[in-house]
């Protein structure tokens, strides 16, 4: 297959969010069913060293997914919108070199320095986890470039299959890898390097099936188009490099500051309150655990932060400005509707959700519940910082949210340090940093889009009924958990009446539903109704 035209898959903004979405939900339902058994058979011990890379991994991913694509995707919108498809061509294959270089060069250190970073992290026995993750650097830097090629036409499909390639093997090699690592009469942090060869071999997975997706879909050039002047690879090298790093900073910020702040962690709990390496690999271990939930939403959000940058880079290479604020603005409702609602339910189920996913002991669930309990606010404001940044992004300001990332990472560090180092806050202390990078975020992030876009965005009334729906759902949702002890019972109670408050207070605009497959139907069904715009209806 070749493209007679360079908008012929382009789906729209909300349509390909949707795409990502579901394989997101069928990835981290992947996910899950890989690390609940994991730390069943590895231990909270166990879980620490496997998190420490794992942490490493989160980071590069993030770059492959909302990093360095993304500056592709925005080169190639532009481009593919004023129908410079040579040039589309020109980007990608200059992307494709230089993302290979940096593979070589971050896999090769990882792998080479193992044994360096996990000293440094305060766990040196992580070292068999991280040596294995190394090629995962390689593969994952690779797949950013055709991510990228097909984001910035619209066309998510790729993505979302990729990503659901890549947690299929996760599951099934990495839970046989330590399965036959276990049997073997391997230690624990034998068995975490063993359980995280699933993630390599995934990304591998995943590069080999964008290489035959971009081989039967590549741009095929007419010979006029092959005769049209293009910028020199060096150039467009350059102006890869200059989206990529602020963007990618912006987009990995916190993953960043979560692998550094876990040397803090680990050193504080042994220094200062005195715990073995076991002891606090345990408690981080438990933490570790906590993020894995407190990331599900934002796995829902990311998305729609990666598809909203080439719909409003379109909007704005045609210089129709009051197009991107709407599409920024149904962002950032549909975002709300997710994130908010996830948070609250976080919150308020913290301790019987593990308890049912982790089985875990009364005295390990006295310290999972609260921790989870605060990261649930963390869940529903890092959702914000994502699409945030991507709005900033969108709108060719890539390195404001760097300022945002860090003076909320410096914040993170900063509560670490001092809260965790107090026996009656320990690692509660970790979650409370979480928070605190999340909020002073996405407050930078507001205020850099009030004072540097022309057609701005509005925040505050895009997240008024959202937030109100979620405020009675989580109310209702903790009175049946208390008085039926059922936390299934409980989590469709509080969906049930989350979706009544949406369609009584009209969450959803015409707009919106009408960028979805089937719009109007949708529309119909929420009654919602032309001219019903702007504030959620």
């Amino acid at each position: 297959m070749s493209d007679s035209h360079p908008n012929s898959r382009k789906q729209g903004f909300l349509q390909g969010a949707a795409i990502l979405t579901l394989g997101a939900i069928l990835a981290k339902v992947i996910g899950a069913l890989f690390k609940i058994p994991l730390t069943r058979f590895i231990t909270t011990e166990g879980a620490g060293h496997f998190n420490v890379a794992y942490n490493i991994y989160i980071v590069l991913l993030n770059i492959s997914s909302t990093g360095l694509p993304v500056a592709v995707s925005r080169l190639i919108s532009e481009a593919n919108t004023l129908g410079k498809r040579r040039q589309v061509q020109s980007i990608h294959r200059v992307s494709v070199m230089l993302f290979l270089l940096i593979g070589l060069v971050c896999g090769g250190a990882m792998f080479f320095g193992a044994q360096a970073i996990a000293n440094w992290m305060r766990d040196p026995e992580a070292v068999y986890a991280i040596a294995v993750l190394a090629p995962a650097a390689l593969f994952v830097s690779v797949c950013s470039a055709f991510r990228g090629y097909f984001q910035g036409q619209q066309y998510m499909t790729p993505t979302a299959v990729a990503q659901v390639l890549e947690a299929l093997s996760k599951l099934l090699i990495g839970l046989l890898a330590v399965w036959i690592a276990l049997k073997a009469g391997l230690g624990w942090p034998q068995a975490a390097g063993a359980s995280i060869s699933g993630v390599t071999v995934g990304s591998i997975l995943g590069c080999l099936y964008f290489l035959t997706q971009y081989r039967r879909r590549k741009i095929r050039l007419t010979a006029q188009e092959a005769g049209e002047p293009i910028p020199g690879a060096l150039h467009t090298a350059g102006q890869i490099i200059r989206l990529a790093v602020p963007i990618t900073i912006g987009a990995t910020g916190l993953q960043i500051f979560i692998a550094l702040s876990g040397r803090i962690i680990l050193g504080r709990l042994q220094d200062v309150l005195g715990l073995t390496l076991a002891g606090a690999t345990s408690l981080y271990g438990i933490y570790s655990m906590a993020q894995t939930l407190y990331m599900l939403p934002s796995a829902l959000v990311q998305p729609l932060s990666v598809s909203i940058i080439p719909a409003v880079t379109e909007a704005l290479a045609l210089n129709d400005h009051r197009e991107a604020q709407r599409k920024a603005e149904s962002a950032l409702r549909i975002t709300a509707l997710i994130a908010i609602p996830a948070g609250v339910g976080l919150g308020v189920l913290a301790e019987p959700i593990q308890k049912l996913l982790y089985d875990y002991d009364p005295d390990t669930l006295a310290i999972a519940g609260p921790t989870l309990s605060i990261l649930g606010v963390a869940a529903a404001l890092y959702c914000f910082v994502l699409v945030t940044n991507a709005i900033l992004q969108a709108n060719g300001k890539p390195a404001h949210p760097i300022y945002a990332t860090v003076a909320g990472g410096v914040t993170n560090l900063a509560v670490c340090w001092f809260l965790v180092a107090r026996p009656s806050v320990h690692i509660f202390g970790a979650a409370l940093g979480t928070v605190a990078y999340c909020l002073v975020t996405v407050a930078v992030n507001l205020l850099s889009i009030r004072g540097s876009i022309s057609c701005p965005p509005r925040f505050f009334p895009q997240i008024i009924k959202p937030l109100t729906a979620a405020a009675v759902m989580g109310v209702l949702t903790h009175f049946v958990w208390q008085g039926s002890g059922n936390v299934i019972l409980s989590i469709a109670a509080g969906c049930g009446v989350y979706a009544l408050g949406v369609l009584v207070l009209r969450c959803l605009t015409w707009y919106d539903c009408t960028m979805l497959p089937k719009g109007e139907l949708i529309a119909k069904l929420l009654r919602v109704k032309p001219g019903d715009e702007s504030v959620g209806g």
